[in-house]
């Protein structure tokens, strides 16, 4: 029976999955930044695997100043999010995130609205050194929460990040974001055990794989 439902930030709790392009790079554009597309992205890989701290990301940017808490102000909740996660919260349910992001940019967003209440442990690639869908984020994942995988119901917007969940014995859940489409498991013909695409599904997704509600 599934003790923890573990979520992803971006297109699941947060209403844009392609953060890069939906959210960052038009935030950076709109503020002067001239950098290419290709140089933008390999800064905000470098931040997100921990490997620069914002600060520096911003500076690659070419941004004259750190701008952490007015990007940040630029996320939008996933509506229905928090209604979703007071209900499985209710449920007797631990609720967790793993996200790939920088530390600092998940945390000035989670705390903005106030998901900490509900969500108690977070699992930023930053601090992990590994990113979805690299193994190794959910192995450590796994450990931190002491539990087996199968007790796991893993949410995120991207096949290929369920894919290595479901590899390690954790049940999954689709939910269809913006960026769904755009990211396709390697391997034809594999289904998460679940899908969604609006919050109150996702509930409903969730209680299935739960005998207490199925």
């Amino acid at each position: 029976m599934p003790r923890v439902i573990v979520l992803d930030a971006m297109g699941v709790l947060y209403r844009y999955g392609d953060v890069q392009g939906r959210v960052l790079i038009p935030y950076l554009r709109a503020r002067g930044c001239e950098r290419t597309e290709a140089e933008i992205r390999a800064a905000y890989r470098a931040v997100t695997l921990g490997r620069i701290t914002t600060g520096q990301f911003w500076a690659a940017a070419g941004l004259p100043e750190e701008r952490d808490e007015d990007y940040c102000q630029e996320h939008r909740l996933t509506e229905g999010a928090e209604e979703a996660l007071a209900e499985l919260a209710g449920d007797g349910l631990e609720l967790a995130c793993l996200s790939n992001d920088a530390a600092a940019w998940s945390a000035l967003v989670r705390r903005r609205f106030g998901l900490e209440r509900q969500v108690r442990r977070w699992f930023i690639s930053s601090d992990l050194r590994a990113r979805k869908p690299d193994e190794k984020a959910y192995e450590a994942v796994l450990g931190a929460l002491g539990l087996a995988p199968e007790e796991v119901v893993f949410v995120d917007d991207r096949p290929v990040n369920l894919a290595p969940a479901r590899s390690l014995g954790m049940r999954t859940v689709l939910f269809r974001s913006d960026d769904t489409d755009a990211h396709p498991e390697p391997a034809a013909g594999r289904e998460p055990h679940r899908a969604a695409g609006t919050m109150p599904e996702l509930v409903a997704a969730v209680r299935e794989l739960s005998p207490a509600h199925g």
